[in-house]
């Protein structure tokens, strides 16, 4: 990275170094949501700096706010499993509900467990399918296997032991 000095930031010790931190917080504050995103993430993950949840929260929900939908995700997961939050059922369906909407894989996933399962939401099995479905064609793995188990048990559709085994075998 060159700093605004010209001088090339390569010390291993330093990571990130703090102009580069500095200059990404500044594009941030601009509205840049994928700036706002992977701020979230050095964060969340701790990466050159101090792990701050509130802050990796924070930084989500801006990139959030302007429709990112990896950071809707990242937000849901958070609510998910009261990371740095209480949990909140509600909110992370709310969030996984945006970000599968706009065809993100582990979201859907996500909204086929909590219709499966009712959680935060009225269970409804036809929806889980759905939900299950699209990630499915998305090659999420789990979800194909999620998938194969309603054909299997015939939940929300005929049983099909046929289609089970080819969401088993294949996703497809």
């Amino acid at each position: 990275f060159q700093a605004e000095d010209g001088i090339r930031d390569r010390s291993p010790s330093r990571g990130l170094g703090d102009v580069y931190k500095r200059q990404m917080k500044e594009i941030a504050e601009k509205g840049n949501s994928d700036v706002q995103y992977n701020l979230g993430l050095i964060y969340s993950n701790g990466e050159d700096v101090e792990k701050d949840l509130k802050e990796a929260i924070y930084w989500f929900k801006k990139s959030a706010s302007l429709k990112n939908v990896l950071a809707e995700y990242k937000l849901g997961y958070i609510y998910d499993n009261g990371l740095g939050v209480q949990k909140d059922s509600k909110k992370a369906y709310e969030y996984y509900l945006s970000a599968g909407q706009k065809g993100n894989a582990d979201a859907q996933y996500n909204l086929g467990i909590f219709y499966r399962l009712g959680i935060g939401i009225n269970q409804d099995f036809q929806e889980s399918l759905n939900w299950y479905k699209l990630a499915s064609k998305q090659g999420h793995t789990a979800a194909q296997n999620n998938l194969s188990l309603l054909y299997e048990e015939g939940i929300a559709t005929r049983q099909d032991i046929l289609d089970a085994i080819k969401f088993y075998r294949c996703g497809n």
